[in-house]
């Protein structure tokens, strides 16, 4: 196959190490199982130019090398070329890559992508904005974006600052006043307060630990899982239950498996974290699956997970 890798040389498990001798070794794992490889080495603020490039030569296979957030700009830019999709994981979750199976060290991961499969995974969308993994409203983008600050203005790691702002995030109003009507039999239609709405594009496996994890890309199916609780000492139970990888099951959650879902809100602008990046949308926000929609390079013993 010809396969072009485009890798963020700033992503976050570089830090430290030789990003050249990592695309080196990126590059030697999938050219000795016999691919035509193409490395793309590029900046951050520069990874929106390479994509646009490199869809537009229409290799067999992008892979891109980051974080799921740059999983999903690649997503989102690639329109309707005719290429696969694969990822290396640089970022801090790499929460597709886990899903997908791989080891995550990248030179690892290119070895067994190399002799893997495409296969067709699900895509879902909120408005024109597609997402692999998960949209979330409520204190997760507030987590988000105080981690960020805390970032630029205190110089603090990721993970110290994602562990700050989960704290701070305890002590704010974070309820949203929605109104969920989900495309099912029974199109039911739900008006709820909630400091938590999660959109995932298939469901999470229960009691998997903090990080949440799919059994399959393919099931044709979202996954919403709305948490009813207020209050300091309700939303510290919450986030227990949540880290402990209870989504279906964790009291105050209420779960629904749809094709399509709507939620308005009388409020001009919503914060949502699509993919673990942060956007303002204007509601209401109408979710949809497009089942088996894109094409994914994944592990061979992994193509289960296509259904």
């Amino acid at each position: 196959m010809r396969i072009t890798v485009v890798m963020n040389e700033k992503a976050g498990t570089l830090a430290g190490a030789d990003a050249g001798a990592v695309a080196n070794g990126v590059r030697t794992a999938f050219a000795h199982a016999g691919h035509t490889v193409n490395m793309v080495l590029t900046r951050p603020r520069a990874m929106t130019d390479a994509l646009r490039k490199v869809f537009t030569t229409q290799p067999d296979v992008v892979v891109i090398g980051g974080g799921d957030g740059t999983l999903n700009g690649a997503l989102n830019l690639m329109g309707g070329a005719p290429v696969a999709l694969g990822v290396l994981p640089l970022g801090t979750m790499n929460l597709t890559a886990r899903d997908l199976g791989l080891p995550l060290d990248p030179v690892a991961a290119a070895k067994v992508l190399a002799r893997g499969d495409i296969a067709p995974v699900d895509v879902a969308s909120v408005g024109d904005i597609r997402f692999l993994h998960a949209a979330v409203l409520g204190f997760y983008p507030w987590m988000v974006l105080d981690r960020e600050r805390a970032r630029r203005r205190k110089g603090l790691a990721k993970w110290p600052a994602m562990f700050r702002a989960g704290w701070r995030a305890l002590f704010r109003r974070h309820e949203l006043e929605v109104e969920v009507m989900v495309d099912t039999d029974t199109g039911e239609t739900v008006r709820i307060t909630t400091p938590l709405l999660v959109v995932a594009n298939n469901r999470f496996v229960d009691g998997t630990g903090p990080v949440p994890t799919r059994a399959s890309l393919a099931d044709g199916e979202l996954a919403v899982y709305v948490a009813e609780t207020r209050g300091p000492l309700a939303l510290l139970r919450l986030a227990f239950a949540v880290a402990a990888g209870h989504w279906e099951t964790a009291p105050g959650i209420h779960f629904a498996a749809c094709r399509s879902l709507t939620v308005a809100t009388k409020r001009r602008r919503l914060r949502i974290a699509i993919d673990g990046e942060l956007m303002h949308l204007t509601p209401p926000l109408r979710f949809r699956l497009e089942h088996r929609r894109l094409n994914m390079l994944m592990p061979a013993a992994g193509s289960r997970l296509a259904g």
